[in-house]
């Protein structure tokens, strides 16, 4: 699908593997891929509508695909996927559940009824004509009172008794007491988890997943209720979390893995940092026990895992800094508990803040930035991923330019009077050490010439020189550090940040194009010192966060 063409909308819901331009054998990453290239057109904020239905597209088939399911329900025969006047399966007929007034408590919930329009009833013609014509309260009672129901008539009786009665949940238990009286049933089955997929209130959610465990009892109950789960973990104690969705477990029967291990990597990102670390440590402990059945693709979410874990350890000591810090740690967890759209912003929202407070963020991160590597890691794998979501016309400089950019960058860090200044100020101590290593030697000539009879004499006084020189030329080389420094601080610093707000490369490939200018001649250039810059670079975790900031800024303009 090209920029200027229009998305087919007429495809959505019922194909949305065409809608995203996907077919054949396609994984998690091209659908994705798809979807990113269509939100970067349709914007949550200019293009809600149009969004919304992106959004709800992909979460279908990106469920069906991580669980793999059927990976367009949609794309199936009618009468293989809606077979609503089949009778109950020979050996299937369940007890009906207890009286509908008990298991259908009252409700606050509304569902809009627009989402009948988007059902099937047309195929209908008889019970359609009644809705129009008789009170539904009428039709409501006679089919409750049907001794067989047909999937079908659970549907009716679903939609009816949402728009009728005051029953909390009555849509969904109505599809599990069709589940339960046909089991398996495609498409009783497929709306239940667009019932899920919907962002209702937690209040009876809990009682609602415990029924459903009930009902579906074998391991595509987790993917049938993951989304109920994420907003169940956001907005309860965890607690109260873990004691639902053990009783939900106690109902499974089904000895396959497949489905609990996806979903419990993707319950992980969020539990991570809500759950208590032994029942953490049980559920690594269950993945670990069947690795080996993993895909690429969740690989590459479990390794995310682990990427938090280890900030997680050196979290007390990163939080230590200060309030940036602070607002950094507040944006990974947001990332990892909030909703995608709400992730996102305030992802954003941070990098606003970085560029914004440039200078707090530069002082609460010194040169060298020790024990920042594992959040910079995690950043950069959180940026990239948002960047995928909100990069449209801006790219980066083009990475041939690099050896042009940086001798320019060179001139202007070694500027005469600046690389002058530096070059003096290194040398003193150098200088100072060289003078200490003669007068050592020459004192040591002269003991040795008095004491020329007495070879220990000369062995310890040798030995002290030695210590002495090795701790001078030891406190030399920090001062001279020392001096670098300051003088990346005060100097070398500011110019990277102006230079990072007209051009955007890597920094480690910048710091490494530096290093390789170091002692060369351009000219009547010679420059001396880009180790140390490069080193100082590689090491500055406030310029680093800066940099992206202006990089993903760069892309929202």
């Amino acid at each position: 699908m090209s920029e200027s063409d229009e998305p087919r909308w007429d495809l959505l819901p019922d194909d949305p593997e065409q809608f995203f331009s996907l077919s054949g054998d396609y994984d998690v990453r091209d659908l994705k891929r798809s979807y990113n290239a269509l939100i970067k057109r349709f914007k949550p904020e200019k293009c809600p509508e149009e969004f919304q239905r992106i959004r709800a597209a992909f979460e279908r088939l990106n469920d069906a695909l991580r669980y793999g399911e059927t990976r367009n329900p949609g794309s199936l025969p009618p009468q293989a996927q809606f077979d609503w006047s089949a009778p109950p399966a020979p050996g299937n007929q369940t007890q009906e559940p207890p009286d509908e007034q008990t298991i259908l408590p009252p409700s606050d919930i509304d569902h809009d009824e627009s989402e009948s329009e988007s059902t099937p009833l047309l195929e209908f013609p008889e019970l359609y004509e009644r809705v129009q014509q008789e009170p539904l309260p009428d039709i409501y009672e006679e089919l409750k009172s049907l001794p067989h129901k047909t999937p079908y008539d659970y549907y009716a009786l679903a939609l009816i008794s949402d728009l009728i009665t005051d029953e909390e949940l009555s849509f969904p238990f109505w599809l599990l007491k069709g589940l339960k009286a046909h089991p398996e049933e495609p498409a009783l089955f497929e709306l239940l988890h667009q019932y899920f997929l919907t962002d209702q209130t937690v209040k009876g959610l809990g009682k609602l997943l415990v029924e459903t465990a009930r009902v579906i009892r074998n391991d595509r109950f987790y993917y049938l209720t993951e989304n109920a789960w994420d907003r169940l973990l956001r907005e309860v104690p965890f607690n109260q979390f873990r004691q639902v969705l053990e009783a939900c477990e106690a109902n499974l029967l089904d000895h396959e893995v497949d489905h609990m291990l996806v979903f419990y990597v993707h319950l992980l990102k969020a539990g991570l940092w809500k759950a208590d670390p032994d029942w953490i440590r049980m559920i690594l402990a269950q993945i670990d026990e069947y690795h080996e059945r993993m895909s690429y693709w969740l690989e590459l979410e479990y390794e995310f895992l682990f990427l938090i874990r280890s900030y997680r350890e050196q979290r007390e000591e990163f939080l230590k800094g200060g309030p940036i810090r602070k607002l950094i740690d507040q944006t990974i967890i947001d990332y990892c508990t909030q909703s995608e759209q709400v992730a996102d912003r305030r992802f954003l929202e941070c990098q606003q803040t970085l560029v914004s407070q440039r200078d707090e963020l530069l002082k609460e991160f010194n040169v060298p930035s020790r024990g920042c590597e594992n959040v910079i890691y995690l950043w950069e794998t959180i940026a990239a991923d948002v960047s995928e979501r909100i990069d449209t016309e801006w790219s980066p400089d083009d990475p041939a330019t690099l050896p042009e950019q940086t001798h320019r960058l060179a001139g202007q860090l070694f500027a005469e009077t600046e690389g002058a200044e530096y070059r003096k100020a290194v040398k003193i101590p150098t200088l100072a050490f060289v003078l200490i290593f003669l007068v050592s030697i020459i004192v040591g000539l002269l003991f040795a010439l008095n004491k020329s009879d007495s070879i220990s004499a000369i062995l310890l006084i040798a030995g002290c020189l030695l210590l002495f020189n090795g701790v001078t030329f030891i406190i030399s080389y920090l001062v001279a550090d020392v001096v670098t420094q300051e003088f990346y601080l005060s100097w070398w610093r500011r110019q990277l940040l102006t230079f990072y707000q007209s051009h955007w490369f890597p920094l480690p490939y910048l710091a490494a194009e530096l290093k390789r200018l170091n002692g060369t001649q351009i000219g009547k250039e010679k420059f001396r010192g880009m180790s140390e810059v490069a080193h100082m670079l590689r090491n500055d975790a406030g310029l680093w966060f800066y940099s992206t900031a202006q990089r993903l800024l760069a892309a929202c303009r």
